[in-house]
């Protein structure tokens, strides 16, 4: 079944043009986590151009959208999920690349369902909104709109190729410290500094990160100090990011850092309370078997690569992670000098390495989906492992 290297190029030739309209009106239309209304109404309105029968809002979620080609979905076959991210960050436009990954999902999936007949899975084309802060999968997955997929698949905009974008476990704690108020100068005696609760707590995670193990991270702000010097602040708040290796040392983190909070309240006197903005991201589980089929991919592609480094950032990638596999190779954008998440990346998105990433990310996904279409013990192996792992009360293996 495999079409070929020289064939694969004639083949998403023919949406290369379609993937760079895209690509373009994306960089030109940034929309912010949650609020992609417009860039939902585009995407679905190509789609559905090209014949796909449009589910949208897909579980619920809004600016989401799942699109089915409908001679496909006659034959009822096992089902895989190419998925598109398209929220763009506040101030720094797509930074991410999801403007070329989008693209490169979108066009994959079009030549995949053009080329291949008799390809043995249904290849929908799942648009998952609201990434980049709220975890827009996750609200997805608590309606089912994951659960019928033998895997799903996305690529990364980077600086390098690597075979899979290695991420954290990750969640959050806003704690707000209480006191009293007091004048500072006429009766500071009868106040309580909350802002010396912050103050102190910083230092307490300060003096605990000697004691973390590798790959755990705590970083934070503080929200609210007070408003004025001449009043003692009744209110003060930290707001912090906690990141581990696995989900399951990410609670232990948590309770950590909850510790700490409660014990600089104490020595100052005051009150505590913590609450959580956002929901808990999971880790991605790099297994074998999964890595050495997109590094065959790459190397058969002729594109040069490194090792998946140290885990870096976090994602809802890995909650939908843990219910299917989930491939995640990195494309790079052959310019190693601009940082991810950076204004300098967003630019770069509109340039000849932004349709790089999306020609080249087109191409790694068709080659997955096509190798384990050819090999269907490929994917048994895959799901094994990938059910060990996540069955597994210990992973800290990874």
């Amino acid at each position: 079944m495999f079409q070929g290297v020289s064939n694969m190029k004639k083949i998403l030739e023919k949406y290369r043009d379609k993937g760079q309209e895209i690509l373009d009106w994306l960089n030109e239309h940034p929309e912010v986590s949650g609020q992609e209304k417009k860039t939902c109404e585009y995407l679905t309105g190509i789609l559905k151009d090209y014949g796909y029968r449009i589910i949208s809002p897909r579980a619920r979620m809004k600016y989401s959208f799942c699109a089915i080609h409908p001679e496909k979905e006659k034959q009822n076959l096992p089902k895989i999920a190419v998925l598109c991210e398209y929220d763009a960050m506040e101030g720094v436009g797509h930074g991410c690349g999801h403007s070329a990954t989008c693209a490169a999902s979108i066009i994959s999936a079009l030549a995949l369902n053009d080329a291949q007949a008799d390809l043995p899975f249904q290849v929908d084309i799942v648009g998952t909104p609201n990434e980049e802060i709220g975890g827009g999968k996750i609200k997805m997955m608590e309606h089912g709109a994951f659960n019928e997929y033998e895997f799903a698949i996305v690529t990364q905009a980077y600086p390098t190729n690597e075979p899979c974008f290695t991420t954290l476990a990750s969640n959050d704690l806003l704690i707000d410290f209480y006191g009293k108020q007091a004048h500072s100068s006429v009766n500071p005696w009868e106040g309580i500094n909350a802002l010396n609760g912050v103050q102190l707590f910083f230092h307490a995670l300060d003096m605990m990160r000697i004691t973390l193990r590798e790959g755990d991270q705590v970083h934070g702000v503080i929200l609210d100090g007070g408003k004025i010097p001449n009043v003692i602040p009744e209110k003060a708040t930290a707001y912090v990011y906690l990141r581990a290796k696995t989900l399951n040392r990410l609670m232990e983190l948590k309770q950590k850092v909850i510790n700490c909070a409660e014990g600089c309240a104490k020595a100052v006197e005051n009150r505590v309370n913590y609450s959580q903005r956002n929901p808990d991201y999971a880790e991605v589980f790099v297994g074998k078997e999964k890595n050495k089929i997109v590094c065959d991919v790459l190397e058969e592609l002729g594109f040069q690569w490194n090792s998946t480094s140290v885990a870096r950032g976090s994602s809802d990638i890995g909650n939908l992670d843990v219910l299917i596999p989930v491939f995640n190779p990195m494309i790079s954008t052959g310019v190693e000098e601009v940082p991810l998440y950076s204004r300098e990346f967003s630019d770069l998105m509109k340039t000849d390495a932004g349709t790089r990433v999306m020609v080249n990310g087109a191409k790694v996904i068709m080659r997955i989906i096509e190798k384990l279409s050819e090999n269907k013990e490929l994917i048994d192996a895959v799901k094994k492992e990938h059910a060990d792992y996540r069955s597994s009360k210990n992973t800290e293996k990874q």
